[in-house]
C-alpha cells in the first residue's frame, strides 16, 4: 500500500461529522491505498512500525 498526506480540509467540520471527542484533535489526513505506479522516493521516511499504532490509543 501507499500513503499520501492530504491538506485543505475543514478539520473542525470533520471532527463534528465523526463525533470526535472534545479531548482529541485531528492533526492530519492521510490517504492510504494501492498505487497505480511506483511512488517517488522520499528520503528520511520512517518505518511504519515507528509511526503507526493499530486498534488502540496510545
Amino acid at each position: 500500500y501507499n500513503s499520501c498526506p492530504m491538506d485543505g480540509f475543514d478539520f473542525e467540520k470533520v471532527a463534528e461529522l465523526i463525533k470526535l471527542p472534545d479531548d482529541h484533535v485531528i492533526a492530519m489526513f492521510v490517504a492510504i491505498g494501492k498505487g497505480v505506479k511506483e511512488p517517488w522516493p522520499r528520503p528520511g521516511q520512517l518505518q511504519l512500525d515507528e509511526v503507526v499504532i493499530t486498534n488502540t490509543f496510545g
